[in-house]
């Protein structure tokens, strides 16, 4: 069940990053139409990446090393949220450490948060209507 819940989430997510992209943008660069999409795109990475890391550990693959004793599933997804935000909007902190493929998916988690603004970015300022030469 754990396996067929983290592919979903895997299609999901990248539903989200894939729709993100290929939105066409309201023609203001600050509209609140923008923002809520942004905002929504970013709850769903932050929702994907803490799945991924709460089943990976609860199918057994070590992911990430945790100071906590306590396993229960909503204190190991709370923990995941917080490690996933950390990894998405900053580079980090070493409460929490990545191991083996929790390594790989923290990469992919930190390169996301940081190329999603840029992306975003570089989409407003290059592809608005009206814009001058």
């Amino acid at each position: 069940m754990g396996w067929g819940i983290l592919i979903s989430v895997i299609i999901i997510t990248g539903y989200a990053i894939k729709r993100l992209l290929t939105t066409a943008w309201e023609g203001q660069i600050f509209s609140l139409r923008n923002f809520l999409l942004l905002t929504v795109t970013y709850a769903v990475l932050l929702t994907g990446f803490a799945t991924v890391f709460t089943i990976l550990t609860f199918e057994g693959v070590h992911v990430m090393i945790v100071d906590e004793t306590s396993q229960s599933f909503w204190s190991l997804f709370s923990t995941s949220i917080y490690f996933s935000a950390m990894m998405l909007f900053s580079v980090g902190n070493g409460e929490i450490i990545p191991v083996g493929w929790g390594r790989w998916i923290s990469i992919l988690a930190t390169y996301l948060g940081h190329a999603l603004p840029v992306t975003v970015v570089w989409t407003l300022m290059f592809t608005r209507k009206g814009k001058n030469p």
